[in-house]
């Protein structure tokens, strides 16, 4: 399980991700992927167990991100290690 409670992608100071579409490989209870994205350290997104996994967020176009933010739950050992790739991802949905 992983549990973030806000993630930031943020370029010239604001925030692209907040309250942007938000998905992950799977939703521990209560625990969408929205909850990531709402802007609120009082919220968490958080999967099940899994090999590998991942959460996205659509920023809704391309950017020039300057930093990444992920903000673990302080009362968990989630998370510790992650792999943020940035860029654009090409999805075949046929």
């Amino acid at each position: 399980m992983r549990a973030f409670a806000v993630l930031d992608y943020v370029y010239n100071d604001v925030n692209l991700a907040l309250n942007q579409p938000a998905s992950q490989i799977s939703t521990y209870p209560s625990t969408v992927a929205s909850r990531a994205v709402d802007g609120s350290l009082t919220t968490e997104s958080c999967t099940l167990n899994a090999i590998h996994p991942w959460w996205s967020v659509d920023l809704g176009a391309a950017y020039d991100v300057g930093r990444v933010t992920v903000t673990n739950d302080a009362n968990q050992n989630y998370g510790n290690t992650c792999f943020i790739p940035v860029g654009l991802i090409r999805m075949n949905l046929d």
